[in-house]
């Protein structure tokens, strides 16, 4: 899958959540494109993906509240299950799809995160090496809770 963004391409609403010298201020370009943001940052600063955290979750995936070091929040959407090779288009067609959203009413996609990780894994009772996909989409972050409460009833 490749997505042209520039990998130190942070958006103008990401960039302002950076504190100078942290682990995530190293990814600080310019550009308006949602950002790459590397799994392990989103591990750190979703509190390795605390229960605690989360927003709300649905068939696509969990939606977690990350906090920066400088009290910075953003929304992080760990998509489930999507197969190495076999189904990149779930994740490509939604990050297209939410990039080219610009609105005052529609939360701005910040950035992303598309990784392949190896590791070992059981396959059939034996012990075989993976590829596994970590994929995210990271929104700027809105506190008046879900749009569900909003829209129904």
């Amino acid at each position: 899958l490749h997505l042209h963004t520039p990998c130190c391409s942070l958006s103008p609403a990401l960039r302002s959540f950076l504190l100078p010298g942290s682990m995530e201020a190293k990814l600080q370009c310019t550009g308006d494109e949602p950002s790459k943001i590397p799994y392990q940052l989103l591990k750190q600063i979703t509190n390795d993906f605390d229960k605690e955290r989360i927003l709300g979750s649905g068939s696509y995936g969990t939606v977690y509240k990350g906090v920066y070091e400088n009290g910075g929040e953003i929304a992080v959407k760990i998509l489930n299950n999507i197969p190495v090779g076999l189904d990149d288009t779930k994740f490509l067609k939604e990050f297209n799809n939410l990039r080219g959203l610009k609105h005052q009413n529609i939360v701005e996609l910040v950035g992303f995160c598309n990784e392949s990780v190896e590791g070992p894994a059981m396959f059939e009772g034996k012990q075989v090496t993976a590829v596994s996909l970590r994929t995210a989409l990271c929104f700027e972050y809105v506190s008046n809770g879900s749009l569900h409460k909003y829209i129904s009833g």
